[in-house]
């Protein structure tokens, strides 16, 4: 989550496991929710606007080994 903070800079907030069903709806009022908390403020500057959301997922292929 990206987010544009009083003194103009940008700053985010990640989130390790989110779930990989989150729907934009659901990030739209996280986002909301810490706005309207107002309890994060980067570098003594409080959070403004949304700026933007990603879900970021990787994918892990494992091998089986084998003699050679």
């Amino acid at each position: 989550m990206a987010f544009q903070r009083a003194d103009g800079k940008n700053s985010t907030i990640t989130v390790a496991d989110a779930k990989e069903s989150l729907t934009a709806v659901e990030l739209n009022t996280a986002m909301d929710t810490i706005l309207a908390k107002n309890v994060f403020a980067p570098e003594a500057s409080e959070l403004k606007a949304k700026v933007s959301g990603k879900l970021i997922s990787t994918t892990t292929q494992d091998f089986i080994m084998t003699e050679v």
